[in-house]
C-alpha cells in the first residue's frame, strides 16, 4: 500500500482542499475520455476501512447565526466518525486509471440539508453530471458550492421552502466543499471523478464496487482528516476482491 499520512499531507502543505490529487486522479480533460459499454466477466471490490487511533465522541456544534429551530437537535460534528470495531465511515474511494466499462447510472445523487446538516455529508458523483439539491427544513439554507483548493464559487442557490428541489451540474473533477451560509456549521464535500467507479464508506466502515472490467488498478481513498492511501488491486475475469483497508 502506499499510503500518504495526515502528518505528511499537512508538510507539503495540503488539506482536505487538495482537489483532485486527493485521489490522484487523472486531470478533468481526462473525463471524456471514458467510455461505457458492456463488461464481460464483470469483476467487484468490496471490503472495511477502519480507523486504528482513539476517537471519543464527536463534539457538539457551536450554534451561530439563524438557529432557533436548530437547537432542537443534538448536533455533532463529522469530521471523524468512528463505529464499533473502528468502522470508518465518509471515506471516498475511486479507482484510477480506469477508461472504459459500465454506463453512468440513470439516477441522481442528492445532496440534502436535513436537521440543519447535510445529508449525506460526503458524496461521490461522476464528473459532468447534475445533482439534486434538496432543502428538507422548514427554513431557509444556502447550498454554496466551492471548488478546492481554488476557492472559486460553482453556485451559491438559497432555498427558503421546505420540500423545494433544485438541480445543479457538477463540471469539475475534483473535490467540492459546500457549505450554508445560514448555518456555519454545515459542511459537505464532493468527489467528482471521470467515470462511475467511485463510492463513500458506510457507517459500518463498508464498500463496494462492481462491474468492474478485469485489469489492475489503483483504489484510492480519501478522508478530510486522515488524508489519501492507494492500494495496488488486481482483479481477474469474475474475481470478488476483499480488501481490509485502515488508517491510523
Amino acid at each position: 500500500m502506499d499510503e500518504i499520512t495526515r502528518r505528511e499531507l499537512l508538510r507539503a502543505g495540503l488539506t482536505a482542499g487538495l482537489g483532485l490529487a486527493a485521489l490522484g486522479l487523472p486531470l478533468p480533460a481526462a473525463a471524456a475520455a471514458y467510455t461505457s459499454g458492456a463488461v464481460k466477466r464483470p469483476a467487484r471490490i468490496s471490503g472495511l476501512v477502519r480507523y486504528r487511533g482513539k476517537a471519543g465522541r464527536p463534539k457538539k456544534v457551536k450554534f451561530s447565526g439563524d438557529c432557533t429551530y436548530c437547537r432542537r437537535f443534538d448536533l455533532r460534528e463529522e469530521t471523524l466518525l468512528v463505529g464499533q470495531g473502528g468502522a470508518l465511515r465518509n471515506v471516498a474511494l475511486a479507482l484510477k486509471g480506469i477508461r472504459r466499462g459500465k454506463p453512468l447510472p440513470d439516477a441522481l445523487p442528492v445532496l440534502a440539508e436535513r436537521r440543519c446538516t447535510f445529508e449525506p455529508h460526503v458524496l461521490t458523483v461522476a464528473a459532468g453530471s447534475k445533482i439534486v439539491l434538496h432543502n428538507d427544513d422548514p427554513v431557509l439554507n444556502t447550498f454554496h458550492a466551492i471548488a478546492r483548493p481554488s476557492g472559486r464559487t460553482l453556485f451559491n442557490i438559497g432555498t427558503p421552502r421546505k420540500g423545494q428541489k433544485i438541480k445543479r451540474r457538477i463540471k469539475p473533477a475534483g473535490l467540492v466543499e459546500v457549505r450554508c451560509d445560514v448555518h456555519p456549521w454545515e459542511i459537505a464535500y464532493i468527489v467528482s471523478v471521470p467515470h462511475p467507479y467511485h463510492t463513500v464508506s458506510d457507517a459500518g466502515g463498508a464498500f463496494a464496487l462492481d462491474q468492474i472490467p478485469p485489469g489492475e488498478y489503483t483504489l484510492a481513498l480519501w478522508h478530510e482528516q486522515l488524508g489519501v492511501q492507494q492500494r495496488k488491486v488486481r482483479l481477474g475475469p469474475g474475481q470478488h476482491v476483499k480488501l481490509e483497508l485502515a488508517y491510523g
